[in-house]
């Protein structure tokens, strides 16, 4: 078999997508170079993962991050440590790449404290937002439904919006129309909303994508120009879905009421990356950091030093320390509410993950 023909075999195994979802992934989604495939000593495939790679917009750059998915053991082979050497695999396939960051969404509560052994972060968070079915989502401008769902002009506009969130993992054109296939597979919509302008014409303010799941509206994310635009796609997909409560998985920084809720984990592979595109974004930020890394210590054990827009690595430095920590702590740190930021004097900025293929 070809590595993408074991690890769809692998995949068929553990997990319960339906075949249909994973033709779909495995045709459109799957890159053999993005995939990690572990065998044992007989030479017989037993784990798997993806390592995709993304770009995230992150104090006005955008280094690439890597996000896990997939990631399955052959049930005959689990608690023999296979994962365990995957998982190592994969955090040095992604440092040693370029990559700032690694991410997953872990399936269930509990694999939470099963990647925290591998440092990472319970960083993106999710402002959980329930509506019953009574809910209409007023609005107060004129807004119609824009006809053509998989356009240029749909694909630039969500673009658009996207880049105008502070600290978001980015999705490609590719990404884009993955999505709406993967929405497609589960029987949800997609929406689009326009406005007549006098002079430019019909133009698409809004959008988002809703999945019925449980008895629920699964609102998994929806972006526009403002409040209003938004509140106009959830009413057109109310109109798709009378009689259903709807839950939102809004921005976590929404001042609307919610319950903030864990959505996915982070975890840094590349310290100095990460660092100097802070220094970059503020010249007047300067900080001393020592970083602990058991797993990536050529990567990250070092002591760095920000000054004057530049972050640099000195090992030999005497001074004080503003921060001594382990990879997973500076994780939280760069990667806390603006908030808890300003109370350590550290420009934190809370992270977005959505729409990913989980």
């Amino acid at each position: 078999m070809s590595k993408r023909d074991e690890i769809k075999k692998i995949w068929l195994e553990c997990f319960e997508d339906p075949r249909p979802y994973v033709d779909m992934y495995f045709d459109q989604v799957y890159r053999d170079d993005e995939a990690l495939l572990l065998c044992d000593q007989s030479d017989a495939p037993v784990s798997s993962l993806m390592l995709q790679r993304y770009l995230m917009s992150f104090h006005g750059s955008e280094p690439s991050v890597s996000y896990i998915a997939g990631a399955a053991t052959r049930r005959a082979r689990r608690g023999q440590g296979f994962m365990s050497r995957l998982m190592q695999m994969a955090l040095e396939e992604s440092a040693s790449r370029g990559d700032m960051l690694c991410t997953l969404i872990p399936a269930s509560e509990a694999l939470y404290f099963f990647y925290r052994r591998y440092g990472f972060s319970t960083v993106f968070f999710t402002k959980e937002q329930r509506f019953t079915a009574f809910h209409s989502f007023p609005v107060s401008g004129e807004y119609h439904l824009f006809p053509e769902e998989t356009s240029d002009e749909v694909w630039c506009a969500f673009d658009r919006f996207q880049h105008q969130r502070k600290c978001y993992v980015l999705h490609s054109r590719r990404d884009f129309y993955n999505i709406l296939s993967d929405l497609k597979s589960d029987g949800g919509n997609f929406v689009v909303m326009a406005r007549d302008d006098e002079d430019r014409g019909s133009q698409i303010v809004s959008m988002a994508w809703g999945v019925v799941s449980d008895g629920l509206l699964l609102v998994k994310d929806v972006v526009g120009e403002d409040s209003d635009s938004r509140a106009a796609a959830l009413r057109q997909l109310r109109c798709l879905y009378t009689d259903t409560p709807v839950l939102l998985l809004g921005h976590p920084d929404d001042s609307m009421g919610g319950r903030l809720m864990p959505r996915g984990m982070g975890r840094l592979v590349n310290v100095e990356k990460a660092l100097s595109a802070i220094a970059a974004a503020d010249p007047g930020f300067s900080c001393s950091i020592r970083v602990s890394d058991k797993l990536l210590p050529d990567y990250n054990s070092h002591t760095f030093i920000i000054k004057k827009g530049l972050c640099v690595t000195d090992d030999s430095y005497c001074g004080k320390l503003d921060f001594d920590v382990t990879v997973e702590v500076l994780t939280d740190i760069i990667f806390s509410s603006s908030a808890i930021g300003s109370i350590i004097r550290f420009p934190s900025v809370r992270p977005m993950i959505s729409l990913m293929l989980d």
